[in-house]
Parts: C-alpha cells; sequence; structure tokens
C-alpha cells in the first residue's frame, strides 16, 4: 500500500512539472458563442481564444451594485468602504473582495449554472474540475494565469488585455505582480523596450479563454464620459492546476 502510495504522489509531481513548462509562442484563436462545443479542439493548441457573441445578464455592473446597499458598506480595506473606491481606476482590490463581489453579483452563480459546464475538455471528466470566480472594477494589474482556463469577460464597458508569455519575467521590476503594465516605465523596467506583448480589445458580449503560463493585465479602454470597465475573471482548474497553483 505504500508502495502505491509512493508511486502515485511521484506520478503527481511529474504531471505538475509538465503542467508548469511554459509556452514558447501563441496565436489568437477565434470562435462564435454559438459553437462552444468546438472549445476541446482548440485547447491543444495552448492559445487564447476570443469567444464572440455572448448573452449576458444585467450583472456586474457599477450601476447594478451601486442599488445594494449592503454590498457598499462592505470594507474594500480597513476603514474604506465599497462605495468609495468602485470607479477609483488607482485602487487595487484584493482577492478577498473581488471574490465578495463576484458572489454577491450573481455572476458565480450565473458562471456554474450556465458557461462552466460548456468549457469543460469532456462531460465525463466535469467531476474532476472546479472554479474560482472573481469581479474587478476598473480592470486588474499584472498576474500569472495557473488554471486550465481562464476567462476574462467585461461586464461594463471595454477592456484591452495585455499577453505576455511567461519569458519575459525577467525583464519585469521584481515586484510586478500587481502593477498595472502601463504603470512600467524606463526608472523602475531598464529593459521594457525588450518586453513583447500583445493586446487584444475585448468588449462587453465577448470573453478571452487564457491558457496557463501567460502574464496578463487588464485595463480599461477609457473614453471621456465612458465609466471605467468592470471584468468577470472565472478560473477553471482541475486537481494538477489546483496543485500547480
Amino acid at each position: 500500500m505504500i508502495e502505491y502510495a509512493g508511486i502515485l504522489i511521484v506520478a503527481i509531481f511529474i504531471a505538475i512539472l509538465f503542467y508548469k513548462q511554459a509556452n514558447e509562442s501563441f496565436q489568437i484563436l477565434q470562435l462564435d458563442a454559438d459553437r462552444l462545443k468546438d472549445l476541446p479542439t482548440l485547447y491543444p493548441d495552448h492559445s487564447p481564444i476570443v469567444v464572440r457573441g455572448l448573452s449576458l445578464p444585467p450583472l456586474g455592473t457599477e450601476s447594478e451594485l451601486r442599488r445594494r446597499p449592503a454590498v457598499l458598506a462592505a470594507l474594500a480595506a480597513p476603514s474604506t468602504p465599497l462605495s468609495t473606491v468602485l470607479n477609483r481606476p488607482d485602487f487595487r482590490f484584493s482577492p478577498v473582495t473581488t471574490a465578495f463581489l463576484s458572489k454577491e453579483s450573481g455572476l458565480d452563480t450565473w458562471f456554474r449554472l450556465n458557461l462552466f459546464d460548456s468549457l469543460l475538455p469532456s462531460p465525463y471528466t466535469k467531476w474532476l474540475y472546479f472554479s474560482r470566480t472573481s469581479l474587478w472594477p476598473s480592470g486588474r494589474g499584472l498576474f500569472k494565469t495557473t488554471a486550465f482556463q481562464t476567462l476574462i469577460l467585461p461586464t461594463q464597458g471595454t477592456v484591452i488585455l495585455t499577453l505576455l508569455l511567461q519569458n519575459m519575467v525577467p525583464y519585469l521590476p521584481g515586484q510586478w505582480k500587481g502593477r498595472r503594465f502601463m504603470s512600467l516605465s524606463p526608472e523602475d523596467t531598464p529593459l521594457l523596450s525588450q518586453l513583447k506583448f500583445i493586446e487584444i480589445r475585448v468588449r462587453t458580449g465577448n470573453f478571452v479563454l487564457v491558457p496557463p503560463h501567460l502574464l496578463v493585465d487588464i485595463r480599461s479602454e477609457t473614453a471621456q464620459g465612458q465609466p471605467n470597465a468592470w471584468v468577470f475573471i472565472a478560473e477553471v482548474h482541475h486537481p494538477i492546476s489546483g496543485f500547480a497553483t
């Protein structure tokens, strides 16, 4: 029995090592929302997938949440209620707060009931997968994807996704996590000109599925008189990605 347990542990360790291997290149794939059943054929390419034409419920917007006094009274930081920071693009929201917003907005439940199953590679392995969701006002600073697929869906406005390969990390500042990509400067990023990245413009009604091991920054496309964009993020995990996170 101990031998079998040892073999299993070694197998899991090897699987995690293979899972952590980063892509060396990618291309942008596209798919219409009425063809989600074709997603499993695109996953082996390990490239971002833009899905167009999804019908969204009126959830996860600033106007909708401002009608919820109990949500607005919750603290985004010590002595800082959500009501004072929802439209501040410079405020750094914590994962705890954004997970709270996802659940309170109803998007977490909507995703699990209406979209989660459609993103899985096979209905026969559904029991292996789980999700973590969050709702980010005004976008999100740099982070690395670790899930099997990370869904990025604007619920309000238009967002700009900046994607970088993991081999760009040495060119970034030591404390790059959470930094806004547009805030990088030659003063703190001497090799800024060497960074290679691609940008995707995503409107409400479209979403992007990002494979693991890419660096992502999400910012609002600002236009005069327009509110900041809000973005819903759902990480679809399997056991290996859960261990590797």
